[in-house]
């Protein structure tokens, strides 16, 4: 009876050819696509590298004539472009109608699109959750979140940052402190909640209703 050899075939690590491949990483820069083998360790090594240059950062792409550009804006940034997009299409003519993003003001009488979902701002621990969800969002969804980061950007010239001004990216580690100190410190966190116990910037707290006899 002939006897059965089985190959185990192993994939080594790109970086390191001593050890073997575990998973792989697929990326590119400008035109070239690449992708590389890795060990647990390298691979982690590669999201911690590549992952400091995506938190914070937002895509915005626009054309003007025959020529397309693709920025990667701060958050403060992106938010200085939307204004400015948004001052210069309000008074500009359509070209076309049929390129309309969903928007959270069309009614639902069955001629357009509904309202577009409202996302509430979840904070997680290690999460850059402060970050807008990527679009199509509704107005409301883009209020909360600034207003999520207006509550954070309070807290923190109180507890370690002063210096922080009505503008510029707030610290991750003043997110990650607020979250411990304040968000995690609820018994059931919610915004609500945080609302009763401390208003957010601009908003009063709640009086209580009188009773009548």
């Amino acid at each position: 009876m002939a006897q059965k050899i089985q190959t185990i075939i192993s994939t080594v690590d790109d970086l390191d050819n001593s050890q073997d491949a575990t998973g792989s990483r697929a990326f590119e820069v400008g035109a070239r696509k690449f992708l590389i083998d890795l060990c647990d360790e390298n691979a982690a090594r590669f999201d911690r590298d590549f992952l400091e240059w995506t938190i914070g950062l937002k895509k915005r792409t626009f054309a003007l004539g025959k020529k397309t550009f693709t920025r990667w804006l701060s958050e403060e940034d992106a938010e200085l472009f939307d204004r400015m997009v948004s001052f210069w299409t309000k008074a500009a003519r359509r070209v076309r109608d049929d390129d309309d993003e969903p928007s959270a003001q069309l009614p639902v009488d069955g001629r357009g699109k509904g309202p577009l979902e409202t996302i509430i701002p979840v904070p997680v621990r290690g999460q850059p959750w402060w970050m807008d969800p990527p679009r199509p969002f509704s107005r409301a969804t883009l209020e909360g979140f600034a207003a999520a980061r207006r509550r954070v950007r309070e807290w923190a010239r109180g507890h370690g940052w002063p210096d922080l001004g009505e503008r510029g990216a707030v610290p991750r580690e003043a997110y990650e402190r607020w979250f411990d100190d304040v968000w995690s410190a609820m018994d059931s966190p919610s915004w609500e909640q945080l609302d009763r116990e401390a208003p957010a910037p601009g908003r009063r707290a709640s009086k209580p209703r009188r009773r009548t006899k």
